[in-house]
Protein backbone atom coordinates (compact mmCIF):
# COMPACT_ATOMS: atom_id res chain seq x y z
CA UNK A 1 0.00 0.00 0.00
CA UNK A 2 1.35 3.42 -0.92
CA UNK A 3 1.94 5.79 1.95
CA UNK A 4 1.57 9.43 1.06
CA UNK A 5 3.31 12.33 2.74
CA UNK A 6 -0.02 13.42 4.21
CA UNK A 7 -0.42 9.99 5.83
CA UNK A 8 3.06 10.21 7.33
CA UNK A 9 2.37 13.66 8.71
CA UNK A 10 -0.98 12.55 10.12
CA UNK A 11 0.70 9.71 12.03
CA UNK A 12 3.45 11.85 13.52
CA UNK A 13 3.03 12.80 17.16
CA UNK A 14 2.36 16.42 18.00
CA UNK A 15 4.42 17.58 20.97
CA UNK A 16 2.72 19.97 23.36
CA UNK A 17 4.95 21.28 26.18
CA UNK A 18 3.23 21.89 29.51
CA UNK A 19 4.66 24.04 32.28
CA UNK A 20 4.25 23.06 35.93
CA UNK A 21 3.57 26.73 36.67
CA UNK A 22 0.50 26.53 34.44
CA UNK A 23 -0.89 23.67 36.52
CA UNK A 24 -0.20 25.56 39.74
CA UNK A 25 -1.86 28.74 38.49
CA UNK A 26 -4.82 26.73 37.16
CA UNK A 27 -5.43 25.15 40.55
CA UNK A 28 -4.93 28.46 42.34
CA UNK A 29 -7.39 30.21 40.03
CA UNK A 30 -10.12 27.61 40.58
CA UNK A 31 -9.64 27.66 44.36
CA UNK A 32 -9.68 31.48 44.41
CA UNK A 33 -12.89 31.71 42.40
CA UNK A 34 -14.62 29.04 44.51
CA UNK A 35 -13.53 30.75 47.74
CA UNK A 36 -14.84 34.15 46.68
CA UNK A 37 -18.07 32.48 45.53
CA UNK A 38 -18.59 30.98 49.00
CA UNK A 39 -17.89 34.35 50.61
CA UNK A 40 -20.47 36.14 48.47
CA UNK A 41 -22.99 33.35 48.90
CA UNK A 42 -22.87 32.84 52.67
CA UNK A 43 -21.22 35.91 54.22
CA UNK A 44 -21.80 39.04 52.12
CA UNK A 45 -25.34 40.34 52.62
CA UNK A 46 -27.44 41.75 49.80
CA UNK A 47 -28.27 45.42 49.37
CA UNK A 48 -31.41 46.47 51.22
CA UNK A 49 -33.53 48.02 48.48
CA UNK A 50 -36.65 50.07 49.17
CA UNK A 51 -39.94 48.88 47.72
CA UNK A 52 -43.53 49.94 47.18
CA UNK A 53 -46.12 48.05 49.18
CA UNK A 54 -48.42 48.44 46.16
CA UNK A 55 -46.09 46.39 43.96
CA UNK A 56 -48.24 43.33 43.24
CA UNK A 57 -45.24 41.49 41.75
CA UNK A 58 -44.02 40.94 45.32
CA UNK A 59 -47.20 39.25 46.61
CA UNK A 60 -46.80 35.84 45.05
CA UNK A 61 -47.38 32.94 47.47
CA UNK A 62 -44.48 31.26 49.17
CA UNK A 63 -43.15 28.40 47.01
CA UNK A 64 -43.74 25.07 48.80
CA UNK A 65 -40.94 23.33 46.89
CA UNK A 66 -38.74 23.61 43.82
CA UNK A 67 -39.50 21.69 40.65
CA UNK A 68 -35.73 21.60 40.04
CA UNK A 69 -33.95 21.32 43.43
CA UNK A 70 -30.30 22.25 43.78
CA UNK A 71 -29.03 18.67 43.56
CA UNK A 72 -30.92 18.10 40.30
CA UNK A 73 -29.60 21.39 38.90
CA UNK A 74 -26.04 20.30 39.73
CA UNK A 75 -26.70 16.98 38.03
CA UNK A 76 -28.07 18.57 34.84
CA UNK A 77 -25.75 21.55 34.61
CA UNK A 78 -22.44 20.03 35.75
CA UNK A 79 -22.42 16.24 36.09
CA UNK A 80 -24.23 15.41 32.81
CA UNK A 81 -21.90 17.60 30.66
CA UNK A 82 -18.84 16.02 32.30
CA UNK A 83 -20.17 12.49 31.74
CA UNK A 84 -20.96 13.20 28.07
CA UNK A 85 -17.51 14.74 27.54
CA UNK A 86 -15.82 11.73 29.19
CA UNK A 87 -17.73 9.26 27.03
CA UNK A 88 -17.18 11.28 23.86
CA UNK A 89 -13.45 11.63 24.46
CA UNK A 90 -13.23 7.89 25.20
CA UNK A 91 -14.87 7.05 21.87
CA UNK A 92 -12.68 9.57 20.05
CA UNK A 93 -9.53 8.15 21.63
CA UNK A 94 -10.50 4.60 20.62
CA UNK A 95 -11.19 5.80 17.08
CA UNK A 96 -7.84 7.60 16.80
CA UNK A 97 -6.01 4.48 17.96
CA UNK A 98 -7.82 2.36 15.40
CA UNK A 99 -7.03 4.83 12.61
CA UNK A 100 -3.46 5.33 13.83
CA UNK A 101 -3.95 9.03 13.42
CA UNK A 102 -1.64 11.65 14.84
CA UNK A 103 -1.45 11.66 18.61
CA UNK A 104 -0.58 14.52 20.91
CA UNK A 105 2.16 14.03 23.47
CA UNK A 106 1.96 16.44 26.41
CA UNK A 107 5.40 16.87 27.94
CA UNK A 108 5.39 18.07 31.55
CA UNK A 109 8.74 19.23 32.87
CA UNK A 110 9.34 19.28 36.62
CA UNK A 111 12.85 20.55 37.26
CA UNK A 112 15.09 18.34 35.10
CA UNK A 113 12.61 15.49 34.71
CA UNK A 114 10.23 15.32 31.74
CA UNK A 115 7.01 13.32 32.00
CA UNK A 116 5.00 12.22 28.98
CA UNK A 117 1.29 12.75 29.62
CA UNK A 118 -1.10 10.61 27.51
CA UNK A 119 -3.21 12.50 25.03
CA UNK A 120 -6.50 11.45 26.61
CA UNK A 121 -5.39 12.71 30.02
CA UNK A 122 -4.16 16.03 28.66
CA UNK A 123 -7.28 16.59 26.58
CA UNK A 124 -9.58 15.82 29.49
CA UNK A 125 -7.60 18.16 31.72
CA UNK A 126 -8.04 20.98 29.24
CA UNK A 127 -11.74 20.44 28.51
CA UNK A 128 -12.97 19.58 31.99
CA UNK A 129 -10.57 22.01 33.67
CA UNK A 130 -11.87 24.92 31.62
CA UNK A 131 -15.45 23.74 32.13
CA UNK A 132 -15.04 23.55 35.92
CA UNK A 133 -13.43 26.99 36.00
CA UNK A 134 -16.23 28.41 33.84
CA UNK A 135 -18.87 26.92 36.17
CA UNK A 136 -17.10 28.35 39.22
CA UNK A 137 -16.74 31.78 37.58
CA UNK A 138 -20.40 31.70 36.60
CA UNK A 139 -21.46 30.94 40.20
CA UNK A 140 -19.21 33.72 41.48
CA UNK A 141 -20.53 36.34 39.07
CA UNK A 142 -24.11 35.24 39.72
CA UNK A 143 -23.76 35.77 43.47
CA UNK A 144 -21.98 39.08 42.96
CA UNK A 145 -25.02 40.22 41.00
CA UNK A 146 -27.39 38.93 43.67
CA UNK A 147 -25.81 40.83 46.55
CA UNK A 148 -25.06 43.95 44.48
CA UNK A 149 -28.57 44.30 43.03
CA UNK A 150 -30.55 43.02 46.01
CA UNK A 151 -33.73 42.54 44.04
CA UNK A 152 -36.73 41.20 45.92
CA UNK A 153 -38.12 37.81 44.96
CA UNK A 154 -41.76 37.50 43.82
CA UNK A 155 -42.72 36.08 47.23
CA UNK A 156 -40.88 38.81 49.15
CA UNK A 157 -43.77 40.38 51.06
CA UNK A 158 -45.42 37.10 52.20
CA UNK A 159 -42.02 35.73 53.27
CA UNK A 160 -40.68 38.93 54.83
CA UNK A 161 -43.78 40.23 56.63
CA UNK A 162 -46.11 37.21 56.56
CA UNK A 163 -48.66 39.35 54.71
CA UNK A 164 -50.55 37.76 51.84
CA UNK A 165 -53.20 40.46 51.29
CA UNK A 166 -52.56 43.85 49.76
CA UNK A 167 -55.30 45.86 51.49
CA UNK A 168 -54.50 45.66 55.22
CA UNK A 169 -50.74 45.75 54.70
CA UNK A 170 -50.43 48.68 52.30
CA UNK A 171 -51.61 51.92 53.94
CA UNK A 172 -50.08 54.36 51.44
CA UNK A 173 -49.63 52.79 47.98
CA UNK A 174 -47.30 55.59 46.86
CA UNK A 175 -44.93 55.50 49.83
CA UNK A 176 -41.56 53.80 49.51
CA UNK A 177 -40.71 51.49 52.41
CA UNK A 178 -37.05 52.03 53.19
CA UNK A 179 -36.45 50.88 56.76
CA UNK A 180 -37.73 47.35 57.33
CA UNK A 181 -36.69 44.12 58.99
CA UNK A 182 -37.87 40.77 57.73
CA UNK A 183 -39.13 37.97 59.94
CA UNK A 184 -36.27 35.71 60.92
CA UNK A 185 -33.59 38.25 60.03
CA UNK A 186 -30.65 37.93 62.40
CA UNK A 187 -27.21 39.41 62.88
CA UNK A 188 -25.31 36.14 62.48
CA UNK A 189 -22.25 36.18 60.27
CA UNK A 190 -23.25 33.19 58.16
CA UNK A 191 -26.23 34.00 55.95
CA UNK A 192 -28.98 31.40 55.90
CA UNK A 193 -29.42 29.90 52.45
CA UNK A 194 -33.21 30.17 52.36
CA UNK A 195 -33.62 32.69 55.13
CA UNK A 196 -34.52 36.36 55.30
CA UNK A 197 -31.56 37.40 53.16
CA UNK A 198 -32.24 34.96 50.35
CA UNK A 199 -35.53 36.67 49.50
CA UNK A 200 -33.53 39.76 48.54
CA UNK A 201 -31.31 37.93 46.04
CA UNK A 202 -33.52 37.49 43.02
CA UNK A 203 -31.35 38.87 40.18
CA UNK A 204 -29.88 37.06 38.35
CA UNK A 205 -31.28 33.55 38.59
CA UNK A 206 -28.64 31.09 39.77
CA UNK A 207 -30.54 28.11 38.38
CA UNK A 208 -30.79 29.77 34.98
CA UNK A 209 -27.15 30.84 34.78
CA UNK A 210 -25.88 27.43 35.94
CA UNK A 211 -28.09 25.52 33.52
CA UNK A 212 -27.21 27.68 30.51
CA UNK A 213 -23.50 27.76 31.34
CA UNK A 214 -23.21 23.96 31.55
CA UNK A 215 -25.65 22.92 28.83
CA UNK A 216 -24.67 25.55 26.25
CA UNK A 217 -21.04 24.55 26.77
CA UNK A 218 -22.06 20.95 26.16
CA UNK A 219 -24.03 21.93 23.04
CA UNK A 220 -21.00 23.77 21.63
CA UNK A 221 -18.78 20.79 22.40
CA UNK A 222 -21.17 18.41 20.61
CA UNK A 223 -21.37 20.73 17.61
CA UNK A 224 -17.59 21.02 17.30
CA UNK A 225 -16.58 17.40 17.96
CA UNK A 226 -19.50 15.23 16.89
CA UNK A 227 -19.86 16.84 13.46
CA UNK A 228 -16.82 14.84 12.29
CA UNK A 229 -18.71 11.59 12.90
CA UNK A 230 -21.40 9.90 10.86
CA UNK A 231 -24.06 10.49 13.51
CA UNK A 232 -26.69 11.96 11.19
CA UNK A 233 -29.10 14.24 13.00
CA UNK A 234 -28.16 13.02 16.49
CA UNK A 235 -25.77 15.94 17.24
CA UNK A 236 -28.47 18.46 16.30
CA UNK A 237 -30.98 16.60 18.47
CA UNK A 238 -28.56 16.70 21.41
CA UNK A 239 -27.91 20.41 20.90
CA UNK A 240 -31.64 21.17 20.83
CA UNK A 241 -32.09 19.01 23.92
CA UNK A 242 -29.40 20.96 25.79
CA UNK A 243 -31.04 24.29 25.02
CA UNK A 244 -34.53 22.95 25.78
CA UNK A 245 -33.45 21.58 29.17
CA UNK A 246 -31.72 24.83 30.10
CA UNK A 247 -34.80 26.84 29.08
CA UNK A 248 -37.09 24.51 31.03
CA UNK A 249 -35.00 24.91 34.18
CA UNK A 250 -35.21 28.68 33.82
CA UNK A 251 -38.97 28.62 33.24
CA UNK A 252 -39.55 26.54 36.38
CA UNK A 253 -38.00 29.35 38.43
CA UNK A 254 -40.78 31.63 37.22
CA UNK A 255 -43.58 29.11 37.79
CA UNK A 256 -42.15 28.37 41.26
CA UNK A 257 -42.44 32.11 42.12
CA UNK A 258 -38.70 32.14 42.85
CA UNK A 259 -37.74 34.64 40.19
CA UNK A 260 -39.07 37.34 37.91
CA UNK A 261 -38.83 36.71 34.14
CA UNK A 262 -36.04 39.25 33.79
CA UNK A 263 -34.05 37.40 36.48
CA UNK A 264 -34.18 34.24 34.41
CA UNK A 265 -33.30 36.13 31.23
CA UNK A 266 -30.32 37.78 32.93
CA UNK A 267 -29.09 34.44 34.25
CA UNK A 268 -29.46 32.86 30.81
CA UNK A 269 -27.44 35.62 29.16
CA UNK A 270 -24.71 35.44 31.81
CA UNK A 271 -24.40 31.66 31.60
CA UNK A 272 -24.41 31.64 27.80
CA UNK A 273 -21.72 34.32 27.53
CA UNK A 274 -19.46 32.49 29.98
CA UNK A 275 -20.03 29.18 28.14
CA UNK A 276 -19.09 30.74 24.79
CA UNK A 277 -15.93 32.37 26.21
CA UNK A 278 -14.91 29.11 27.90
CA UNK A 279 -15.45 27.00 24.80
CA UNK A 280 -13.50 29.44 22.63
CA UNK A 281 -10.64 28.93 25.07
CA UNK A 282 -10.94 25.16 24.57
CA UNK A 283 -10.87 25.57 20.78
CA UNK A 284 -7.75 27.73 20.96
CA UNK A 285 -6.04 25.08 23.10
CA UNK A 286 -6.90 22.34 20.60
CA UNK A 287 -6.18 24.25 17.42
CA UNK A 288 -2.99 22.31 16.71
CA UNK A 289 -3.96 18.96 18.15
CA UNK A 290 -7.45 17.50 18.53
CA UNK A 291 -9.18 19.46 15.78
CA UNK A 292 -6.26 18.70 13.44
CA UNK A 293 -6.73 14.99 14.12
CA UNK A 294 -10.45 15.20 13.48
CA UNK A 295 -9.91 17.02 10.19
CA UNK A 296 -7.33 14.44 9.12
CA UNK A 297 -9.84 11.68 9.84
CA UNK A 298 -12.49 13.44 7.77
CA UNK A 299 -10.13 13.88 4.81
CA UNK A 300 -9.20 10.20 4.97
CA UNK A 301 -12.82 9.06 4.94
CA UNK A 302 -13.47 9.03 8.67
CA UNK A 303 -17.12 9.94 8.19
CA UNK A 304 -17.88 6.70 6.38
CA UNK A 305 -16.02 4.37 8.72
CA UNK A 306 -17.61 5.19 12.06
Amino acid sequence: MDVTAADVRSRQSIVQPVSILKLIFDGFSIILVLSTWLIFKYIVRPVRRPFLCSDLNLYHPKPPQNVIPSWLLFLCGVIVPIIVILLSEGVRWFYLLRKKAARVVYKLQIRSTIYNIPEWAGNLYIIIGIFVFASAANSFLTNVGKVAVGRHRPHFIPSCFNQTSYQPFCVDPNAWIVNYTCIGESSTVIVEKDGAFDIRQSFPSGHSSTAFCGLIFLALYIYKVWRYRNFGLLPYLMEIGCFALAAYIGITRITDHRHHPTDVLGGAILGTVIAIIAFRSVVRSFKRSVLLDLENETQRGGRDDF
